[in-house]
């Protein structure tokens, strides 16, 4: 017996057959053409026993080590948690006697679709190459067509771990202390604003996570990514702080030079770096708003990231780049003026990547640089 949801802060809210009757959404205020909510969730459906059900048998098998045939599984229940700029995610729910697996399935159409293929290789590429679990499982991809008469739509998806007990979260306004604040969507427990400890290790953990991914020898890094495209998640329970980088859409250099004008790879992860700074603070204003701006505090948490995350490179063996100290001492011998210069340089990236982020940039611009130099020269790190 298969089940739809809709996930929202109120819990999750069952779906019957006039919810299923109607368009389904491609965007905030787009629908499709011909599909309905209910081909959505059919094409789902169909994709997760696609090859009759082995697929769906090797979760179960990698979950408890038990080999599940389709005919055992007594429940499916697919969750619609989020309808995003270039995919659609949902959370399927499998059930089999006392054994249940959770696992994320992500939609892509149109233009969109050749995202999610790319992202599955890069998924899998990441597995392979790194070990801390940071990313999700990438556990099988496809594409499903779905016919209303003539009309055909192919859906390209993914179905890849999903974090249980993780939350998207994004700057809200506090109205009481008048300033942009981390926002935890917290669907169990209730949104709410999250303390100056855990913004911390928010950022913290996530500049340390996209450094670790770095490859200091041909520059290539997870890019883009954004934190208004909910990006991270973060889970709070038991008293410790937990981050976790959902997508990989790409893994490449993110400034390209002729092969005659090598870049040296310290100044290519001095340029890592100081984008990094900047990225961590872009926000979207409750996820769909203004672009906003995260407070000062970001500054330290990522430049502790980061070099706690070539502290590990290095012990690894794949730093390759003299000692992490030797860099810190570099960048600390860096005045505000020589930081900005540095900075001049990454300017036509704002642009081309988000002209509304580039004009909160500049407008901070300043204040940006004069922090970073101050937060550099912190000597515990």
């Amino acid at each position: 017996m298969t089940k739809y949801f809709f996930s929202g802060p109120q819990g999750s809210i069952p779906l019957g057959p006039d919810h299923l009757a109607l368009p389904f959404r491609i965007g905030p205020s787009r629908v499709h053409p011909f599909l309905t909510l209910g081909d959505y969730f059919k094409g789902i459906e169909e994709f997760v026993f696609r090859d009759g059900g082995k697929a769906l048998g090797r979760l179960f098998r990698e979950a408890s080590s038990m080999d599940i045939l389709p005919e055992q599984i007594q429940d499916l229940s697919i969750f619609s948690e989020k309808h995003g700029a270039l995919y659609h995610l949902s959370r399927v729910q499998a059930t089999a006697g006392k054994l249940r697996v959770d696992f994320c399935v992500t939609t892509a159409l149109g233009e969109s679709k050749a995202w999610l293929v790319r992202e599955f290789e890069v998924l899998r590429l990441l597995e392979r190459s790194f070990h801390p679990p940071c990313l999700p499982k990438p556990f099988f991809a496809g594409e499903i067509h779905r016919a209303v008469g003539e009309d055909v739509e192919t859906f390209s998806m993914l179905a890849s771990q999903w974090f249980t007990g993780f939350h998207e979260w994004h700057l809200s306004m506090d109205k009481i202390q008048s300033r942009p604040k981390v926002h935890i969507w917290d669907q169990e427990g209730g949104y709410r604003f999250a303390s100056r400890e855990e913004t911390f290790e928010l950022f913290r953990q996530a500049a340390r996570i996209l450094t670790l991914y770095y490859d200091t020898q041909d520059f290539r890094q997870i890019s883009p990514w954004h934190h208004g495209a909910g990006d991270f998640v973060i889970n709070c329970t038991g008293g410790s702080t937990q981050v976790r980088l959902t997508t990989a859409r790409n893994y490449r250099p993110l400034m390209v030079f002729p092969a005659k004008h090598r870049l040296n790879p310290l100044l290519a992860l001095i340029y890592f770096f100081l984008n990094l700074t900047v990225k961590m603070r872009l926000d979207k204003l409750d996820g769909t708003g203004q672009t906003a701006w995260a407070e000062e505090t970001t500054l330290k948490a990522a430049t502790v990231g980061f070099f706690e995350a070539l502290q590990m490179m290095e012990a690894e063996g794949r730093y390759g780049l003299g000692k992490p100290g030797d860099l810190h001492a570099l960048l600390k011998s860096f005045g505000p003026q020589e930081l900005g210069t540095l900075f001049n340089g990454l300017a036509d990236l704002y642009q081309e990547e988000d002209p509304s982020d580039l004009l909160v940039i500049q407008k901070h611009w300043g204040d940006h640089i004069k922090g970073l130099f101050e937060a550099l020269q912190d000597r515990r790190l």
